[in-house]
């Protein structure tokens, strides 16, 4: 059965339109999700274009290099949408280029060395590079996935239907093929392009799914001021370390900005904000690749240690607390001196503790520090106090706090 063009460009532009309808209504549901929102360009470009062929008996030479040129930019943007959703280079100027290149070489191809086979291969070629490019994208090592995979075969599909559709062009005008048998094999490859170009939308559709997916988990896990984990990260971290600790200790540092509230009445809250984002830079640089890094809420954080022992987690304390003394915040109200105060708890095979049981010895620990005046560090009930400055540095740890020996 061979259709008739007009129907082809209907069927053509209806499925055009639908897709740009499909990822408006995501791109509206998600304004940060910039791919929904070049992929609609996509398919309204390629509409756009399929319109202005429709209109090819008005001015043929005009309207096919102003249609194909709808037609190939609107195929660049599939590939600028597949970049934008890996958070890549978006490649306007190449797409800009591939649109360029291919129009020139259209036009010479119908004005100066007028060839309808050469032509054909020119719409073939110039919607089949950014499908190349695309595929290479979506097939990376690091980003195969069911919808991504999904994707690139549906475009090397169509690929491969161009190929086969412009090879059909030449022994066409070779006569070395039939009309009638020219037309089936265009009716085919059109239906063809028209299934694969939904299939790859289909497949983008999975993408954005699990991009989205991806991001839910991210915000359900990470704390929104400080970019690290929130409570509910450590609450899952420690039942998993509770479950498959067997022989080795676990520690946990819960730990405070001092006199949060008076940075607030002083400076305001937006330095208060500023200097939450400090400590959570701090205490990420002095942790270990493993250790997990959380703000409960306000100005209390924990820091998960596994496979880390009481002296050894003291040790960390103790370099938080130095580096924090040593660290203040320029605002434009004055600058402000930070310090921290923190508890120290361990499970281990022989002290096994639950998760509630190791934060609350870790919490009763920091409030030991708070009673003594802040800016310290304790281990269960045994306070190490801010300031020994009379002390030898033989006899004490970092800026004044006892040597670790001392537990």
């Amino acid at each position: 059965m061979v259709l008739d063009f007009l129907t082809l460009s209907i069927v053509i532009l209806l499925n055009a339109i639908t897709m740009a309808i499909v990822w408006g209504l995501i791109w509206w549901s998600h304004r940060a999700f910039g791919a929904a929102r070049i992929w609609m360009a996509a398919c309204l470009t390629s509409a756009v274009g399929g319109l202005v062929l429709s209109l090819e008996a008005i001015a043929p030479v005009t309207t096919n290099v102003i249609g194909n040129g709808f037609v190939f930019f609107g195929f660049c943007l599939f590939w600028v949408g597949v970049r934008q959703i890996y958070g890549d280079r978006l490649p306007w100027l190449e797409s800009i280029a591939i649109t360029v290149v291919s129009l020139a070489i259209l036009i010479a191809f119908s004005t100066v060395y007028p060839s309808g086979p050469a032509r054909n291969a020119v719409y073939a070629i110039g919607q089949s590079v950014p499908l190349a490019f695309a595929i290479y994208d979506l097939t990376r090592p690091d980003r195969r996935s069911p919808g991504s995979l999904l994707a690139a075969a549906a475009m090397l599909i169509a690929i491969l239907v161009h190929a086969v559709e412009t090879g059909a062009n030449f022994m066409h005008s070779a006569g070395a093929m039939t009309q009638f048998h020219y037309d089936v094999i265009e009716t085919m490859v059109i239906l063809l392009v028209i299934f694969s170009g939904v299939v790859w939308n289909f497949g983008m559709i999975v993408m954005a799914i699990d991009h989205l997916r991806a991001e839910l988990t991210v915000l359900t896990y990470r704390d929104e001021l400080t970019g690290i984990g929130n409570r509910r990260l450590l609450l899952e971290r420690l039942a998993a370390e509770q479950a498959q600790r067997k022989r080795k200790p676990l520690a946990l540092l819960m730990f405070d900005l001092d006199n949060f509230k008076a940075i607030n009445d002083d400076h305001g809250h937006a330095a208060g904000d500023a200097c939450l984002r400090r400590v959570a830079e701090l205490a990420s640089a002095h942790l270990r690749p493993g250790d997990l890094l959380t703000r409960l809420g306000g100005d209390e954080f924990c820091a998960l240690l596994p496979g880390t022992d009481v002296k050894e987690a003291a040790g960390i304390a103790a370099r938080l607390v130095a580096a924090c003394r040593e660290m203040n915040v320029d605002w434009a109200s004055g600058t402000i001196s930070l310090s921290l105060s923190i508890g120290v708890a361990e499970a281990s095979p022989a002290n096994p503790q639950s998760g509630v049981d190791l934060m609350e010895a870790a919490d009763q620990a920091l409030y030991t520090v708070k009673r003594q005046g802040r800016d310290g560090y304790a281990v269960a009930a045994r306070l190490h106090p801010r300031k020994q400055a009379e002390l030898s540095s033989a006899s004490t740890g970092i800026n004044g706090a006892p040597a670790l020996d001392a537990l």
